[in-house]
This record gives structure tokens, C-alpha cells and sequence, in this order.
């Protein structure tokens, strides 16, 4: 009895295990067909199903309108969460949920894409939604109809709104309000630490600036000590009836172990460096000079430096008492006067009679002596600073380049390509093979053969250029197998880069048949330049202010230089064509280029005044003014050109600012003599944005990774098959396709080389009003 009651019981088990099993069975085959119904649903709005899918796709239209591409999936997704959860309270509320909240998408849709009747026409809203595939169809149209008639359409709004954040709380098991909350709270502590933080790091800037003023004066007080070197004693204490007694002049090894001495006080003095004929270098304490007669006898004297020298005591010295001057070393220099180099007006002074230095009227002349140091006269550099090519060409003999061009020709041919050779460039990188099609060949069928051709020449890429711009032939540009590198010098000593009349002249590098080219950045009037890092961009960086720098004297052209990356055009900070240092932080830069709109508004003013309409026609008239003898005729205006070495990192920071200031300088600034260098290595659409780059007409592309980046640069691919290390297409402005260029290689000796040569010539001259009006704009973009 009591084993028939247990396989009763077993018997039962399985039973309904069998039947669990056959409901899941059944489950699954309900989820497959449902599953393949919204797939066919889904195709059948892009129109793939064929008359059948038409006819399904108009009822799903006009019933949810445009919703209906997204109803398949949330039929399927709404009876897979059913099944799953068959039996429970909340997932019946979810469900019923998203089925009010699809409900409101399609309201939404009908008020702002849908059509609007007088009266209730359920045909209409069908009809409209199947059509244009817009509104929301019978059950938005009705619904929002309803709710228009009785609250408005801006009620409307609102209750749709409000209805579908509390289904999407529902659906979601988060509360909305307790969202906002938490959002605001890390609000306030963020705002909260960054004030503290702020707080903090201003008394941190407070403290060091009350330690640095303690060293300054500290440092004065060591500075007024008595001091008796090579010949001048400086002392604040010398009585009414005291003259300074000439020391007899120091032997260099001498002198030099007193610079060792003093080096310890003068630590933060700049040493300025200054060759006269074949002696070396002298080290000269710019703030602090100390020199016996026999070295003022010996070097070129400067007034500006001698200012800027005394400059160093004004504010510190009242007054110099007179030295008196022994009359046989009056005769003795007279006899070498004219050896004498001297800038500015130095005064008569009477033999026998003292020479009075007076700091408070040097206070006062400071500006001229600025003014008179831009107007010096500039020596451009020597080219024996740059290194010279080695010379070898790249192993290709004329032999070689002829049985190329004739297996070329072979394998056209083997593809039904019937073409004639008529042209052979041999470039630095690259050699293209110019072919002429036979009458009937299609230009597209040649160039769907680069991968072909490619694969048989062994090449590691093959570029073609269909048509060439000005030829009836097509040109297929292979790879050397050795290339020969371009160097800087080669471009500079060039007849192309010497006769060039613009001081914006930018030698870009060798086009493909082996030709110097050399453009105006004036005629640009903007250069956008993008690629891949490690292409070559910040190389084609270098060359461009090297060009300059080898052409235009700081009166010329001057350069803001934007460098986000600290390292790439830091190295030119010193050199006087610079208006303020390299910028680093982003938030500066945005400033900087927010000066420049300003500098070009205000320059635009002063032609106005003038009734002149460019920067070359107001510097002529004011050269015109300046010979008919007028008076307070204000300086000629200097070229000014902003470099952006990697604008994604001031997109990043201020994207609004930076675009603003962007397109309203590449709109306007030509005129005004203001020209933009813009380099990335992110050419992606959000940070050459469609403004940026439908203002930007000049651009240089590197090797990029993809089509789709070259098409952001150039509006074509190409750039994608570039070799890298310079090779480049280069697309100025009035070219109708871009030409592939080999840029110019410059090392960073050589670039050092030039910066201090003209650091040695001049030094920094950097305009302080501008550091204020760019960080002045700097802090209002935060």
C-alpha cells in the first residue's frame, strides 16, 4: 500500500515536470514567432519584404506614425518581459507602463512632426502618418487631439512630459526627484571643493609673493653695498666732496674670476651674449655691468643696452654723484671715437667736465629707448646654421624607371586597359607614371585597379591621380624604393626661396618631380594642417616658422605661437618676433585668440581713419606721411601670425570660445594682415568642425588612418594613402586638386641654432599690454 502511494506521488513529479517542460517548450516556440513577426515588422519599414511588407509597413505607419520603426523592437521586448516574468504584480506594471509611455512617444511625435485638423478625422491622421512617414499616426493624432481641445498644446506638452517621467520611474524602479537631489548635492560639494580650492592656491600665490618681494629687497640691500670692480665703485653713501678714483684695468682672467664672485648675487640676471669681430663670446650681466675702459674701448657699445643697464638702478638709486674724468684718458679715447659704435644721443660732454647719470630722466625716456630698439636694424640668419644634404639620390636609375613604367603598362593591359606611356616624375618619395587612356577607357576603371597594380608592382601603396589638373593623362604615383630626404637648406638656398618678394614666404618642400615649392601664407590666407601623429605635421610646424624666421625681421611679421602640448614650439621662446611667450594653458590660448578678434577690429578702425582698405596700403601711407614731414605719424603695423598647434585640446576646454574666435579671424582677418596655422592630429568633424573648416581655404594633409578622416581635411580621400615621415598633399587655396608635396626636414639643432641667433641679435621683446588683454580674456571664457 505504502509503495503504490509513493510511485503515486512519483508518478505525479514527473508529471508535472513533464509539464513545466512542455509550457517552457511552448514559451520558447510563442518568443521564436514572435521574435520572427517583429523582424518581418522591422524590414518591412525599409521597404525589403516586397508588396507584402508595403502593405504591413503602411498599417504600422498610419497607426503609430513615425514610432513605428522603433515598435517592433518594443513589441518584442515588452511579451519577452511577460513571459520571463509570468505571475508577477510588477512586471505587469512595468509592462503596462511602456505601453502608456509608447503611447506618449506617439503624442509627442503628432505635436511636433504630425498635421493639426479642426475636427476629430481618425482617416486623416492615417492617411498624413502613411504618406510622409512622420506624426503619430491614428493613436498619437487622436490622443493629441483630445488633449489639445481640452488643456492646450502647451498643456499638451506638459502632460506628455510629465506622464513619461513617471513611466520611466516606474519602468525603471528610480525615483526622479531623489536623482535631482543627488545631482544637486555632488553639485554643491564640487562648487563647494573648487571654492576651498581656489581659496587655497590664492593665500598659497599670496605667501610666495610676499617671500619674493622679501627676497627682491633683500637682494637690493646686498646690491647697494660698496663695490669696487674694474674700475666703477658703487656706493649710495659717497659724501658731497668725494670723486671716484679709476682703478687700473683688470686682466680678462681676472674679470672672469670676478663674474664667478659675483654670479652668487646676480643668480635670476639674464646673460646676454655679443660678438665683436674675432674675439669670443663676452658674458655681460645685463641688469649689472661691469667693465673696465679698456673693454669699452675694445667692443661695439650699444645705448640700448647701456639703458636698459641703468634701468636696473632707477628705482632703487636717486642719484650718482659726478666722476670726475682725468684728461690724458679724455685724449686717449678721443683718438678711438670713431670706432665707436653708438645708437641714440648721448649728450656733449666738455673735456674736464664731469659726466652726470640721472635715473629719474632714464625712468622717463624708457619708451624711447623701446622704440628705438624695434627700429634697429636686423641681420637675417646665415644659412651655414642648417646642415647640409648628403646628395644621394635614391638608387633609381632612368633604366629602372623605364622598366616600371613598361610593367605598368603590361599590367593595365592584362585587365583590358589599353594605355600610353607619355611622362615619367621622379620625386624625393614618389614617382609618378603619367598614361593616357585610349579613346573608350574609362578614367574609374583605371583607378579601381590600385589594388591590383599595387599587388604586382609590390609597391606598399599606389596612389592615383585621375585626371592630372591640366593634362588629358592619368598619373600613378609609386613609392621609391630608397628615398632621399629633403632638407631645410636645400629649400632656403633656393632661387624660387631667395627671389620670393612676400616676407611670408613658407618653403612647403619639393613637389613630385623634384621641384623647390615656396607659397605666400599672406595669399593663403589660413592653413589648416591635420594628420596621424608621427606624419610629419609638427616637422611642417617647424619649417614654417623657420621660413619666416629666414626671411622677416621682428618689424615684419610677429607670432603668437599656441602650444598646448608644452613641448613642440617652446624652444622658440627669446626670439623678438615673438608678441608674448609660447602659451601652454589652454584657457590662455582661447584668450589669445580672442585678442586677435579684438587686434583685427582695431585695426580695421585705424584703416577707417585713414581711408585705407588693407594692412600694406595704411603702411604705405604712413611711410607716404612720414617723408612729406608730418608729425606724431603713428608706426607701421607688423604682420601678425597666430600658430595652433593642437586645436582638439583648446576644443576640449572652451569649443565655443575657440570656434568663435576662429571663424571670425579666417572671415575677416586677411585684410587686417592677420593669418592662422592651425595643426591637429584629431582631424574627426567635432574638432574640424563644418564652421572651422569652411573658413580655413588652405590645408595640408598628412598620413591619416581612414577615408573618412582624409574627407574631413580635403573633402577627398587620398590622405590615406600617404607614406608618412612628410609626404603630403598639399591644397592651397585657387588649386582645383591637391598636390602630393615631400616637406622639408629640419632637426632640432638646427632649429636651436636660429633661435639663438636671433636671441643673441635681440632678445625677447614681448608686449606686455597684450599678456594683460590675452589673460584678461583668458579668465572670462572659465
Amino acid at each position: 500500500m505504502a509503495s503504490n502511494t509513493k510511485r503515486k506521488g512519483a508518478s505525479k513529479k514527473r508529471g508535472k515536470k513533464q509539464k513545466q517542460q512542455e509550457n517552457k517548450l511552448m514559451d520558447e516556440a510563442f518568443l521564436l514567432l514572435v521574435l520572427a513577426f517583429c523582424i518581418l515588422l522591422l524590414l518591412s519599414n525599409f521597404n525589403v519584404i516586397g508588396s507584402f511588407g508595403r502593405m504591413v509597413s503602411g498599417v504600422l505607419f498610419g497607426i503609430c506614425g513615425i514610432t513605428a520603426y522603433i515598435a517592433p523592437i518594443a513589441i518584442f521586448a515588452s511579451v519577452l518581459f511577460s513571459v520571463a516574468n509570468r505571475g508577477n504584480q510588477a512586471a505587469v506594471i512595468k509592462t503596462v507602463s511602456a505601453a502608456v509611455l509608447f503611447l506618449m512617444l506617439c503624442i509627442l511625435a503628432q505635436l511636433t512632426l504630425g498635421t493639426d485638423t479642426p475636427k476629430l478625422e481618425p482617416e486623416t491622421y492615417y492617411q498624413f502618418a502613411l504618406e510622409n512617414k512622420k506624426g503619430g499616426g491614428v493613436l498619437g493624432g487622436v490622443l493629441a487631439h483630445g488633449l489639445s481641445m481640452a488643456i492646450g498644446v502647451a498643456g499638451s506638452y506638459i502632460l506628455v512630459l510629465i506622464l513619461s517621467i513617471i513611466c520611466i520611474v516606474f519602468i525603471t524602479e528610480r525615483s526622479f526627484l531623489g536623482g535631482v537631489k543627488k545631482g544637486s548635492t555632488s553639485l554643491y560639494h564640487a562648487a563647494k571643493e573648487d571654492t576651498a580650492r581656489r581659496r587655497a592656491l590664492r593665500k598659497e600665490r599670496e605667501v610666495e609673493k610676499k617671500e619674493r618681494e622679501e627676497q627682491e629687497r633683500e637682494e637690493e640691500r646686498k646690491r647697494r653695498m660698496d663695490k669696487k670692480v674694474a674700475g666703477v665703485m658703487m656706493d649710495t653713501s659717497i659724501g658731497q666732496s668725494q670723486a671716484i678714483e679709476q682703478s687700473p684695468p683688470l686682466e680678462k682672467e681676472t674679470l672672469e674670476d670676478v663674474y664667478e664672485e659675483m654670479g652668487e648675487i646676480f643668480t635670476e640676471q639674464k646673460i646676454v651674449k655679443e660678438r665683436r669681430g674675432d674675439l669670443d663670446y663676452i658674458s655681460v650681466h645685463k641688469n649689472h655691468p661691469i667693465q673696465t675702459r679698456e673693454k669699452e674701448k675694445d667692443r661695439e657699445f650699444s645705448f640700448d643696452e647701456e639703458e636698459e643697464a641703468l634701468s636696473f638702478y632707477n628705482e632703487e638709486m636717486k642719484e650718482i654723484k659726478p666722476v670726475e674724468k682725468r684728461k690724458e684718458k679724455e685724449k686717449e679715447l678721443e683718438e678711438e671715437r670713431d670706432e665707436i659704435v653708438i645708437h641714440g644721443d648721448f649728450g656733449k660732454e666738455e673735456e674736464g667736465e664731469s659726466l652726470e647719470t640721472e635715473p629719474e630722466e632714464k625712468v622717463e625716456e624708457f619708451p624711447k629707448v623701446r622704440k628705438e630698439k624695434e627700429e634697429r636694424d636686423y641681420h637675417l640668419p646665415s644659412t651655414e646654421l642648417l646642415e647640409k644634404g648628403k646628395g644621394k639620390d635614391n638608387g633609381e636609375s632612368t633604366k629602372g624607371l623605364k622598366e616600371t613604367a613598361m610593367h605598368l603598362k603590361s599590367i593595365l593591359d592584362s585587365f583590358g586597359v589599353k594605355v600610353t606611356i607619355k611622362d615619367i616624375s621622379k620625386g624625393p618619395t614618389v614617382t609618378r607614371y603619367e598614361m593616357q587612356p585610349e579613346q573608350g577607357v574609362k578614367v574609374s576603371k583605371i583607378v579601381n585597379l590600385a589594388d591590383d597594380i599595387k599587388l604586382n608592382l609590390a609597391a606598399v601603396d599606389v596612389r592615383i591621380e585621375a585626371p592630372i589638373p591640366g593634362k588629358a593623362a592619368v598619373g600613378i604615383e609609386v613609392p621609391n624604393k630608397e628615398t632621399s630626404a629633403v632638407m631645410f637648406r636645400e629649400l632656403i638656398e633656393s632661387k624660387e626661396f631667395q627671389e620670393f618678394p612676400s616676407k611670408l614666404a613658407f618653403a612647403v618642400g619639393k613637389d613630385i618631380a623634384g621641384k623647390v615649392v615656396v607659397t605666400d601664407i599672406g595669399k593663403m590666407p589660413h592653413l589648416l594642417i591635420a594628420g596621424a601623429t608621427g606624419s610629419g605635421k609638427s616637422v611642417c610646424i617647424n619649417t614654417l616658422i623657420m621660413s619666416i624666421l629666414y626671411k622677416a625681421s621682428p618689424k615684419e611679421v610677429k607670432l603668437i605661437m599656441i602650444d598646448p602640448k608644452v613641448v613642440e614650439l617652446s624652444v622658440y621662446n627669446g626670439i623678438p618676433h615673438l608678441m608674448v611667450p609660447v602659451v601652454t594653458d589652454p584657457k590662455k590660448a582661447a584668450g589669445a585668440l580672442h585678442w586677435g578678434v579684438t587686434e583685427m577690429d582695431d585695426r580695421y578702425q585705424k584703416f577707417a581713419d585713414f581711408n585705407v582698405r588693407d594692412l600694406k596700403g595704411y603702411n604705405k601711407k604712413l611711410k607716404t606721411m612720414r617723408t612729406e614731414g608730418k608729425e606724431d605719424v603713428p608706426k607701421e603695423l607688423p604682420q601678425i601670425i597666430i600658430i595652433v598647434d593642437e586645436l582638439a585640446d583648446l576644443m576640449m576646454v572652451a569649443p565655443g570660445e575657440v570656434e568663435e574666435s576662429i571663424c571670425r579671424l579666417a572671415q575677416l582677418a586677411r585684410a587686417a594682415g592677420i593669418h592662422l596655422i592651425i595643426a591637429t592630429q584629431r582631424p574627426s568633424v567635432d574638432v574640424i568642425t563644418g564652421l572651422i573648416k569652411a573658413n580655413m581655404p588652405s590645408r595640408i594633409a598628412f598620413s591619416v588612418s581612414s577615408g573618412v578622416d582624409s574627407r574631413t581635411i580635403l573633402d577627398m580621400v587620398g590622405a590615406e594613402k600617404l607614406l608618412g615621415k612628410g609626404d603630403m598633399l598639399f591644397y592651397p587655396q585657387g588649386y582645383s586638386k591637391p598636390a602630393r608635396m615631400q616637406g622639408a626636414f629640419v632637426s632640432d639643432e638646427e632649429v636651436s641654432k636660429v633661435v639663438e641667433f636671433w636671441s643673441d641679435q635681440s632678445g625677447p621683446d614681448y608686449n606686455r599690454e597684450v599678456e594683460e588683454k590675452m589673460v584678461t580674456a583668458g579668465v572670462s571664457t572659465k
